[in-house]
């Protein structure tokens, strides 16, 4: 062998050496992703819905959306009394013709869902949950107070704000008390240019009546109050009568705290606070009413109540106190009024009370309290102010005009005239 033979024999040896070599690195570096595919464990893959269980999921969502409404049409003749379980006139029925196509639409989307099925139940469930749990209301309009009391928020007609009445943050400025003394005189001497007497009558409202049974968050009444910027105004600066039956009602109230003088589920006084207002003004004419305690007090079934309707509970809310007054007159007396209430006729049958014939113009409150005040007279005639008729008013012929409004109506004062409008609108 010669030497450039052995010597390429010695480089191809290396060589050799070299490729085992990396093969075998090479080996190692594969051997332990090799080892962790083998100890991987098999995964599951994912679970495949079957066409059979699809289909009866969708079949069941079909049934929930559309089982309600034939439901209700075979359950409502046991379920559905037919009352309107909202404080408001539902939509009726839209008629459809070519000049109402645009509108009908948005018209019968609004007529059914006045009658969606279950909707009246739904409701009371809703309002039962928020006043019972919660200790809320539902409504915009109606505060939840202590014990269950229920408030009048307000702004459902008018300017009314019982809340700004409350907490007396809506006072009337110095120029405002003045055009208002202005508008009562001018009606003082209206009447007298006509004959007859001119008073004005303000009750409080419940809030104020009732403040211990608001909420916290109100605090108590502020001390001052448009009712009373009116009252002490007025009595100072002109010679109108002026009456407010708020002392008497707060001093009955602590007398006989076993009685209530206003509803608990409405904004309105009972036939007690009622009396106890009619009496200020039978006083003022001077009448010689009983006294409360000397009267006969019975409590009478309950009834349907303005505030617990506005939450939806109208037929749950009944354990209020609501009397009947007896024995505070033996004179009969016919009452006569219109469908809406609106209008009142008392007429003594005797004929043996005051000949003057008194023109009441008021709200509720007033047709409360009428009977009260026409027990003294031969004939009253009440008309609610929305309903306010000056032509109306004189062809009565009266001798004394008593205009009531609630307290938190005071603010229609600033456009009262007798001879034009008592309920102005926005």
């Amino acid at each position: 062998m010669t030497m450039a033979d052995a010597k390429m024999h010695e480089l191809n040896m290396q060589e050799g050496a070299g490729a085992q070599e990396a093969g075998a690195q090479e080996a190692a570096a594969e051997a332990p992703v090799q080892n962790a595919a083998a100890e991987a464990p098999e995964q599951d893959s994912a679970p495949v819905m079957s066409a059979a269980v699809r289909r009866i999921y969708l079949a069941l969502l079909i049934i929930m959306i559309m089982l309600p409404t034939p439901l209700y049409f075979m359950v409502r003749n046991h379920i559905d009394t037919g009352e309107n379980d909202e404080n408001r006139v539902l939509k009726e029925m839209p008629h459809f013709s070519l000049a109402t196509v645009d509108t009908y639409p948005g018209d019968f989307d609004e007529y059914w869902n006045d009658r969606l099925p279950f909707k009246s139940q739904l409701v009371r469930m809703n309002g039962f949950v928020d006043y019972e749990i919660f200790k809320s209301s539902g409504s915009p309009y109606v505060i939840v107070g202590k014990e269950g009391w229920l408030f009048y928020k307000g702004q459902q007609a008018n300017f009314e704000d019982p809340e700004a009445d409350y907490a007396g943050t809506n006072l009337f400025t110095e120029d405002e008390l003045k055009l208002i003394a202005h508008n009562m005189i001018r009606a003082k001497q209206l009447c007298e240019s006509m004959g007859c007497e001119f008073i004005y009558f303000v009750p409080p409202n419940k809030e104020r009546v009732y403040a211990e049974y608001m909420p916290d968050a109100y605090g108590p009444p502020g001390e001052q109050s448009r009712m009373m910027q009116v009252v002490e105004y007025l009595r100072e600066n002109t010679d109108v009568p002026v009456l407010c039956p708020y002392d008497e009602l707060m001093a009955w109230k602590a007398e006989h705290p076993e009685y209530q003088v206003y509803l608990k589920y409405d904004t309105h006084w009972n036939n007690l606070g009622a009396y106890i207002g009619g009496k200020v003004i039978d006083d003022y004419l001077g009448f010689n009413m009983p006294e409360l305690e000397d009267t006969k007090i019975v409590e009478i079934p309950n009834q349907v109540f303005d505030l617990s309707t506005l939450i939806g509970l109208k037929n749950v809310l009944r354990d209020d106190h609501v009397y009947d007054i007896q024995d505070y007159t033996q004179r009969e007396l016919e009452i006569a009024q219109d469908a809406k209430a609106t209008e009142f006729r008392f007429h003594n049958v005797g004929n043996n009370c005051d000949p003057r014939k008194v023109y009441i113009i008021g709200d509720s409150f007033s047709t409360m309290m009428g009977k009260y005040i026409a027990c003294n007279f031969n004939d009253v005639y009440l008309n609610t102010y929305k309903m306010y008729d000056y032509n109306l008013m004189k062809a009565e012929d009266p001798q004394i005009i008593i205009y009531e409004t609630v307290e938190r109506y005071v603010g229609n004062l600033l456009t009262f005239d007798l001879e034009k409008t008592i309920f102005p609108t926005e």
